[in-house]
């Protein structure tokens, strides 16, 4: 009993005093290696060794000597370094060194974007090498500090002890260990310098980029607020220059310059993306495949149902798996070259065509068919930079293709029996009906000669609707991946997967969905080119708070706080459940020790939770202390049965006088325990009513429990006879019954 206490003190003691040992951001404070260093070279730099130590010293400076030398830079991987910096500075040089950087006024908006891309390109690269230098630069530093730090000692040793018989047969040694530290420190001093002229040469390159990127940004601002401006003539006078010679020429070897700098990019820095999707692609068909071949052996046929849309994915391994790689390749090559990303939207068509016929039926056959056709248009166009006649010829056959399929779309509407939701349907009826609008409108403003305004209300809807077939295909994998995953016979064995498999089912769905809608929205934005206003106007709203005296309040530091704590509190859901259901089920303990770790493991996780979410959202150590400082009156104002029920809690899962199971009466309530919490506990009376009771009343007030120890309880039966009856007669017969009673114990006796 006294060590329980004992640890329940140290607990309060640790959540109360916790906060006044820490800030919000520093919650976990770190020593850096330098600040050790610093401070051993400071407490004994003016220290010389001493004589009767001075032979370990000798053996702590050779392996000192031997680890700085290790991270000298041998000459190999500097010329690696210096071949790495050259083939860069090549790279970005040929970029800066093309004619039109510069004057980019007539340069068209997807070479605009090309040219953002490659300079946002080479300048990840930058801090890439930058950041490799940057850790080999501190560790140089360290070593140095601690080679120079040693020196001095030991040059401290040989000036003191110069009269000291015993150090002149050390003399000639010490001499060497200087001169060898010296020496170590020249290489290492190099090296720095070394990494020194590059970080230079680096930081050159990055502002000079970052100069490119900001011109093309604020011309991009320009093509926007012109983009009603006149730009070609009309287009039957442009046509005459369809039959020139060198036209098609022109064009091709546009494409082939295009395609050989995509290519080059390509090749000097996506390879390690490539071969992981290649790799990732591999392995995923072969799991389909697999899957496919298994999968009635797999899912308990008895329990679960595969639905028509299940089979359809199961048997589909190629497409799926096409259709997912093709996807994640935007995740895991978010920058691909223009040229590539057109390529892979293609590649992305294919299966998604497929896969919109077998999942919803041949009634939108046609209507993919000419999506795919009015998309390989626009592949077509994405290769082209300069608005010529055979890119305007170009424009109008995609605004033609399309207007067909918005009209068939709203004649035939075949999306009727997906949409249940009125509202959803009619807001699609009006959507179908403003991309058809905006198609007849970039062919007239094609004839007129507004090219650029032509191609933005040419594009848009064609790629939204692309990208929002590919989200809907993409959610209805995902819930079939995880309907699979949970209804495999690997996860049914998990107790907690068993019972709880439609709860677990909706919540992950629907955070699938939710994710997926975010990243729709996020396309949505950048096809309509407000993504960076609306982000940057979000990061406003979330960063820009109010000051009231030393307490900055910014609603995305609100935010995160209250997202860190229900995560905390959805985690400690989760592992309770888990621990529930399947550890302790497991596992032998003896009796209560599950509730004890469960209560404790959801105290850790929130009380981590809070502390976490204070450090996420900026909290400082004064913050803390005035919502502890205000929590501490409550307490004293208003809160005390709250906290004295928190504390009974604690109580209740270190002494463990009750236990979920247990029979128990306090005062009239007589009933089981099917619940131990932190703030209360539930028992259920034997009329079948749940009652919520105050852990507070089950510390303070007298208790009975009738099943701690055992489960053997003694029962007095009260019968009435006829006036006359024999009592010991009576009494024989009773006792014979309940001896001859199964339920009845033999030990004690009934009496």
């Amino acid at each position: 009993m006294k060590m329980r206490l004992l640890l329940l003190s140290a607990l309060l003691t640790t959540i109360i005093l916790l906060p006044y040992k820490t800030s919000g951001q520093d919650i976990f404070p770190q020593i850096t290696q330098n600040e050790i260093t610093q401070v051993e070279i400071d407490s004994v730099a003016l220290l010389p060794f001493p004589v009767m130590g001075i032979t370990r010293e000798f053996g702590a400076t050779n392996r000192l000597l031997k680890e700085a030398g290790e991270k000298h830079l041998p000459k190999e991987e500097l010329l690696r370094f210096t071949s790495e910096l050259d083939t860069l500075f090549s790279q970005i040089n040929f970029l800066q060194g093309d004619s039109i950087i510069y004057s980019l006024e007539n340069v068209s908006s997807r070479e605009l974007d090309q040219i953002n891309q490659r300079a946002q390109y080479y300048m990840n690269e930058i801090d890439g090498l930058q950041d490799r230098l940057s850790t080999i630069a501190s560790e140089i530093e360290e070593y140095t500090a601690l080679l120079s730090g040693n020196r001095q000692r030991w040059q401290l040793t040989l000036d003191q002890g110069a009269e000291d018989e015993a150090l002149e047969a050390r003399v000639e040694r010490i001499n060497r260990t200087l001169e060898g530290i010296d020496s170590v420190r020249h290489l290492l001093q190099n090296d720095l310098v070394f990494i020194l002229q590059g970080q230079d040469e680096f930081s050159l390159k990055k502002t000079e980029l970052e100069d490119l990127a900001t011109r093309v940004k604020a011309q991009k601002v320009v093509l926007g607020e012109t983009i009603f401006n006149r730009d070609v003539p009309g287009f039957f006078k442009d046509l005459s220059s369809l039959f020139k010679n060198n036209l098609i020429k022109s064009h091709w070897e546009e494409f082939k310059g295009s395609y050989r700098a995509d290519l080059a990019l390509l090749k000097s820095g996506y390879k390690a993306g490539l071969i992981k999707t290649f790799l990732m692609f591999l392995a995923l068909l072969a799991f389909t495949f697999w899957f496919k071949k298994n999968h009635s052996r797999l899912i308990a046929a008895d329990k679960f149902e595969l639905s028509e849309l299940h089979l359809v994915i199961i048997n589909s391994p190629v497409v799926s798996t096409l259709f997912i790689v093709a996807i994640m390749v935007r995740f895991l090559i978010p920058d691909l070259p223009l040229m590539f990303y057109s390529i892979n939207l293609l590649v992305l068509m294919i299966p998604m065509a497929i896969l919109m016929v077998r999942v919803y039926g041949t009634v939108f056959r046609t209507w993919v068919i000419v999506l795919v056709i009015a998309s390989s248009l626009n592949l077509l166009y994405e290769l082209s930079y300069h608005p010529g006649v055979l890119l305007r010829i170009l424009l109008l056959a995609l605004s033609l293709a399309s207007i067909w399929l918005f009209v068939w779309i709203y004649k035939r509407r075949p999306y009727a029996q997906l949409i249940k939701h009125s509202v959803v349907y009619k807001f699609l009826r009006v959507l179908v009906v403003v991309f058809l609008a905006q198609q007849v409108l970039a062919i007239i403003a094609n004839m007129v000669g507004l090219f650029r305004l032509a191609e933005v209300l040419a594009l848009i809807p064609l790629q939204i609707a692309v990208t929002a077939i590919a989200i809907q295909l993409a959610t209805k994998l995902a819930e079939t991946i995880i309907y699979l995953t949970l209804a495999s016979n690997y996860f049914q064995k998990l107790n907690v997967v068993r019972e709880e498999f439609q709860v677990i089912y909706r919540k992950s769905t629907w955070l699938i969905s939710v994710f997926l809608l975010l990243i729709f929205l996020s396309i949505l934005l950048n096809i309509l080119t407000i993504k960076d206003f609306v982000f940057d106007w979000g990061r406003g709203v979330l960063t820009d708070g109010i000051k009231i005296g030393a307490v900055d309040i910014t609603l995305g530091s609100i935010l995160i706080f209250v997202f860190v704590i229900w995560l905390s509190i959805m985690i400690s859901r989760i592992a309770s459940h888990i621990l529930e259901k399947d550890v302790f089920n497991r596992v032998k303990v003896a009796k209560g020790i599950p509730g004890t770790v469960i209560l404790m493991v959801k105290i850790v996780l929130i009380s981590g939770g809070f502390f976490l979410a204070a450090a996420a959202s900026g909290m400082h150590l004064t913050n803390l202390s005035i919502v502890l400082g205000a929590f501490s009156v409550g307490i004293g104002f208003g809160l005390q049965n709250i906290f004295n029920n928190l504390v009974s809690g604690l109580i209740l899962a270190f002494e463990r006088p009750i236990n979920v199971g247990d029979v128990v009466q306090v005062g009239p309530l007589m009933g089981t325990v099917l619940s131990i919490g932190l703030r209360s506990s539930t028992v259920k009376t034997f009329d079948g009513a749940e009652v919520i009771v105050p852990n507070g009343n089950l510390i303070s007030n007298e208790m009975i429990n009738w099943t701690l120890s055992d489960q053997n309880r003694r029962m007095d039966i009260r019968v009435g006879v006829a006036y006359g009856t024999d009592p010991e007669r009576v009494l024989a017969i009773m006792e014979k019954i309940a001896v001859e009673h199964s339920s009845v114990r033999k030990k004690p006796e009934p009496k």
